[in-house]
């Protein structure tokens, strides 16, 4: 069963009604190639939110997901309408999709595995010190419920295993659902601290673009992006840039106002820069009219030209 990492409402708002059915233009760097396709058969992933848990339906978090949709979906009808983020309600629904946006796509669970597997390994080779710290170790386990009691492997097998690589940490998706949704309820609160400039795209222009991970934050000083330092969501000087429609856009920062700018061409086109650089795999846009650029300096490249931008095909 298919479930979105990215909601489908949110990825109608780039995509053109056929009949019943939403399609959006797709550049896949993979694939090297665009074409249409249906929301329903972009950015997600079979049974992404699918739980493991005794006594309850394992779909539980998707139906849950489709609710929060339902509402998020109202709230983007609005926010285009209206043109603003007025709406407290509505902003607080468009503040929780760029926090999942953030946390819960595929290439973060990667990364988290990375995270889990490095300390993993570190917390075992701790307690293959010696002998006793391994059998004190397993004792615990036990007693806590982490290991079955009848788990036998002996200190010498764990070691020959752990000295050769033979072994595997790995998180199941309960596991790495209850993290996500643990950032998330850290991340919230810091969404929320930043002011939030709300970019409209100029009547004619070929407007924003989004793709398969359309949270994008980077340094606000541009000669700290290609510098050795990540940025991170608490840090001052950054940025989280999020496109909400092909005509609106959003840029978060701290110690700013809630603003809003009718944007020029050019600052639509640096704006689209973000999104083949930061996407995973795909872009998503109604047509190939927009434009991109790195820089205000660059002459800005259309949509057409994508596919065969060598910056594009190079995996980020």
């Amino acid at each position: 069963m298919k479930h979105h990492y990215v909601p489908q409402c949110y990825l109608r708002q780039f995509a053109n009604k056929k009949g019943r059915a939403f399609q959006v233009s797709v550049f896949d760097r993979e694939e090297q190639r665009s074409f249409k396709n249906n929301v329903k058969d972009v950015a997600c992933q079979n049974y992404f939110n699918r739980i493991h848990l005794d006594g309850m339906d394992p779909n539980a978090l998707e139906s849950a997901m489709s609710e929060f949709e339902s509402g998020l979906a109202e709230a983007l009808v609005r926010i285009n309408e209206a043109r603003n983020l007025e709406n407290e309600d509505d902003k607080a629904y468009l503040l929780t999709l760029i926090g999942l946006a953030a946390l819960r796509n595929p290439n973060m669970r990667e990364n988290i595995k990375g995270i889990v597997d490095g300390l993993g390994r570190m917390h075992v080779a701790a307690r293959l010190q010696s002998q006793a710290t391994y059998d004190a170790s397993i004792a615990e386990a036990k007693a806590e419920g982490a290991l079955p009691d009848d788990y036998d492997v002996t200190y010498e097998e764990m070691r020959e295993a752990f000295d050769e690589g033979d072994f595997k940490i790995e998180l199941d998706n309960n596991a790495l659902i209850s993290l996500e949704f643990q950032m998330l309820d850290h991340s919230i609160p810091l969404l929320h601290k930043r002011g939030w400039h709300l970019l409209r795209a100029p009547e004619g222009s070929g407007g924003f673009i989004t793709s398969d991970r359309p949270f994008y934050l980077m340094w606000e000083d541009p000669a700290m992006r290609d510098g050795p330092l990540a940025p991170g969501l608490a840090m001052m000087g950054t940025d989280i840039y999020f496109p909400i429609s092909p005509t609106l856009a959003v840029v978060g920062a701290f110690n700013v106002g809630n603003t809003v700018e009718d944007a020029c061409e050019q600052t639509v086109a640096v704006c689209n820069s973000t999104m083949p650089d930061g996407a995973d795999r795909q872009v998503y846009s109604p047509d190939h009219k927009f434009k991109y650029a790195r820089t205000r300096a660059e002459e800005p490249r259309t949509g057409n030209q994508l596919i065969s931008d060598k910056r594009f095909l190079r995996k980020p």
